[in-house]
């Protein structure tokens, strides 16, 4: 793709999916929006993954009659909201797993395990106790803790509200814990 394209012409063959025009876009926008991504993440590996994806799904899922820019600075513009966007689900889905990990409380009692067969027995403790937390607890428990899943991903996949996960996701928690410190007392 030449240098001196002009913008109409990049657009027009941006919808006609024409791949030499998407590299002529990648090659011209992914520094910037690699920086643009580690300024916010801090984190050079997620800044290449989340600008990396960002072309991807520009690819399969904007081009052809999707794009409705009028300029390269729309399109420019365009794609630093995505990034950001980006970005920022990503600082949130992190902040949620962290919150969700420091909810996690061990009984006084509790101490490390250092084998295995240990960690291993822990591990089938809590998974007996998760079986006898009734099934939505154990749904909204399991998405949270061992998927990672935010409160919006889980209502959606529960079909509820998200202050019904919330409520049940907390109700488990309650009820884990007294079954874990039984367990290990």
């Amino acid at each position: 793709m030449s240098a001196s394209i002009n913008d109409i012409e990049l657009l027009a063959q941006l919808r006609d999916g024409n791949l030499a025009a998407f590299q002529y876009v990648y090659d011209t926008y992914r520094h910037w929006l690699y920086v643009t991504a580690y300024s916010m993440l801090k984190d050079e590996i997620e800044a290449q993954e989340l600008s990396q994806d960002l072309f991807i799904d520009f690819w399969h899922k904007d081009v052809g009659s999707k794009i409705d820019f009028n300029s390269s600075a729309e399109l420019k513009n365009f794609l630093y909201i995505s990034i950001r966007n980006r970005c920022l689900n990503k600082l949130a889905k992190d902040a949620t797993r962290i919150k969700r990990l420091k909810e996690i409380t061990l009984p006084e009692t509790y101490t490390i395990q250092h084998s295995r067969l240990e960690n291993n027995e822990l591990k089938d403790q809590l998974e007996t106790a998760i079986k006898k937390l009734p099934e939505r607890q154990s749904l909204a428990f399991r998405l949270a803790y061992q998927e990672n899943k935010t409160r919006k991903e889980i209502a959606a996949v529960m079909q509820t509200s998200e202050e019904t996960v919330k409520k049940q996701v907390a109700s488990a928690l309650r009820t884990l814990r007294a079954s874990l410190k039984k367990m290990l007392s």
